[in-house]
């Protein structure tokens, strides 16, 4: 009696299907990283395409010198993202019962075919999954994480699909999926394969930027961070992104390389000496501490030798949410021993008032300062994206708004 024939088991046949792979040693040429990364995405295609090969996937599943490359599908329709369950019965037992937001799996020989990452992707979509619509796809980055065995041996190639339909249903027996909202997503975050998680993580921040109204592109620095040059404070002043009041008419001369010059205003605070002891930084500076000073223009000011003042600026200063302040003291005073601004010298995005200044005399003589002369220099960076807090009104807003010197509010800290 002839043998009946004998049917391989899918696990068997898994182990032998050969995958693409990538060498760890290439993918990794510059350096490991974790996470989803979207910067440089053409180096790694560009690898991909050069260096890969096929080997038997029962050889590389936990043999960590080599990737294996997998497309890693989002399918999201009206707000809500497709999550499926692996069952219990999975070939895989280190994924059993995981939740996972991602369609894929390797990539064979046959289906290559002179297509690219899209084409990979898509012919991966439509054999995993049963759906009736049309979608749009978009890139979002190479997935990497060491922190397990599954990941360790894998790179995933994101792409998100946005689907005009909700009629979809996943075709592996071994695995159950449903459209669901992303607070339903959260609740399952746990059980959550862990490519998964950081991509829900990453949804989910691109949500609260959405709705906070920040517009911050991902992955993405804004042309012109940096310090500002003496034509970009120029423009940024002419288009009223950085307000100043008043603005002279002759305030373009007093822009330098990177810096514009503020002037000393009319009002300065001065210690009385001798008036106390010591200073309570829990309870704060009395309020007969300080002797205020009113100037008119062009009055002169004596800072004795050791004396310590505080000073607003005759300007008003506003800045946007993408631009920070830092006062710098002029270096003709410093010379002469006089410190300007020698610690908290950055102003905050989102800063509004009229700058105040410290003023401590180091020298031996007593200096005559004058109001109206130009006391300080402020240079202007520009952010990489705006913030979402701005200093006014914020937790550590004590000192905006102001229009004269304040003194220090170090008890409300």
């Amino acid at each position: 009696m002839p043998k009946k024939s004998q049917k391989k088991s899918p696990i068997g046949s898994k182990h032998e299907e050969r995958v693409m792979v990538v060498s760890r040693s290439d993918i990794f040429a510059g350096g490991i990283w974790h996470g989803l990364r979207g910067d440089n995405v053409q180096k790694y295609i560009n690898t991909i395409n050069s260096k890969h090969r096929f080997m038997a996937r029962g050889e590389v599943e936990s043999d960590a010198r080599w990737q294996q490359i997998i497309p890693y599908l989002i399918f999201e329709h009206n707000g809500k993202i497709f999550l499926m369950r692996r069952k219990g019965d999975h070939t895989d037992k280190r994924l059993s019962n995981k939740y996972s937001i991602g369609i894929g799996g390797h990539i064979n020989r046959r289906d290559m075919n002179g297509q690219g990452l899209l084409g990979w992707a898509k012919r991966e979509f439509a054999e995993e999954i049963d759906f009736s619509g049309n979608y749009k796809a978009n890139f979002l980055g190479i997935i990497n994480d060491d922190s397990n065995d599954v990941g360790l041996v894998h790179v995933g190639l994101v792409i998100h699909l946005v689907g005009d339909s909700d009629k979809i249903q996943v075709k592996d027996e071994h695995k159950s999926g449903e459209l669901v909202s992303m607070a339903q997503l959260g609740r399952s975050y746990k059980n959550m394969e862990t490519w998964s998680q950081i991509i829900y993580d990453y949804f989910r921040q691109m949500k609260q930027d959405k709705k906070s109204k920040v517009k911050i592109k991902k992955l993405k620095i804004t042309e012109g961070a940096g310090i500002l040059a003496d034509w970009q404070i120029a423009e940024l002043i002419e288009k009223g992104t950085i307000k100043i009041d008043p603005l002279t008419s002759d305030w373009r001369e007093k822009i330098d390389q990177v810096s514009m010059d503020f002037h000393l205003g009319t009002n300065i605070k001065l210690f009385r000496a001798g008036a106390y002891r010591f200073i309570d930084t829990r309870r704060g500076l009395p309020e007969d501490a300080m002797e205020e000073i009113n100037l008119s223009e062009g009055d002169p000011f004596i800072l004795e030798p050791g004396a310590f003042a505080i000073a607003s600026t005759s300007e008003v200063l506003k800045l946007p949410a993408d631009v920070l302040g830092r006062l710098e003291g002029k270096s003709s005073l410093a010379r002469l021993g006089i410190l300007v601004h020698s610690t908290a010298a950055r102003f905050d995005p989102g800063w509004n008032g009229a700058p105040v200044l410290e003023l401590g005399n180091l020298g031996p003589k007593p200096a005559i300062l004058y109001c109206g002369m130009a006391i300080c220099a402020f240079t202007f960076e520009k952010l990489s994206a705006p913030v979402k807090m701005k200093y006014e009104g914020s937790r550590s807003d004590r000192y905006s708004g102001s229009r004269k010197a304040v003194a220090s509010k170090i008890h409300k800290a």
